[in-house]
């Protein structure tokens, strides 16, 4: 049996950051804002889904088009160092693609299995785990060790505190 081991660089460390992170931070605030507004498991789970398709494709999309913008005008002003970064930009869009639905799934599991007020719970806490561990390894292969987990935890949960204090808000107005 041949086992093939994959060299983590920079560049896809920083397009599986850019996609898992998105992907936890942006669905983990969508449930949540969902959930506290609607307190409805079917609602959340569809808003969930949507927001993990659309998010993932808008994100493969977008990495495709920087990194190709980028290789472009590498090539146009013939820079080759920098130019080497940016070499496959449909690698680097379908890495991130695929980033991003595997974060953005991360908040949504809990909602399948448990009640909605359960879930939010479950959600915030399994997708801070998921941060912290993200940003720990991410620290330990460039610099900050845990203390880089600690400040990928406190962003994500920060941002996603804004979609569950807006749920509510919303949760009042529309009742």
């Amino acid at each position: 049996m041949t086992v093939y081991h994959k060299k983590i660089t920079g560049e896809n460390l920083r397009d599986f950051i850019l996609g898992a992170q998105d992907g936890i931070v942006n669905v983990l605030g969508l449930v949540l804002g969902v959930a506290s507004a609607t307190f409805d498991t079917k609602v959340v789970l569809i808003a969930g889904l949507a927001g993990l398709f659309a998010e993932s494709i808008s994100m493969g999309a977008v990495a495709f088009t920087s990194t190709k913008a980028a290789h472009d005008y590498y090539k146009k002003v013939k820079q080759k160092k920098e130019e080497s970064l940016y070499k496959n930009p449909l690698k680097i869009g379908m890495f991130v693609f695929w980033a991003t639905i595997l974060g953005s799934i991360i908040p949504i599991i809990p909602f399948f299995f448990l009640s909605v007020k359960a879930g939010i719970i479950a959600s915030v806490v399994f997708s801070g785990i998921i941060l912290f561990i993200m940003g720990t390894v991410k620290g330990k292969l460039t610099i900050g060790g845990y203390k880089s987990g600690v400040e990928m935890l406190i962003v994500g949960l920060f941002a996603a505190a804004a979609g569950y204090l807006i749920g509510i808000m919303l949760g009042v107005v529309i009742t």
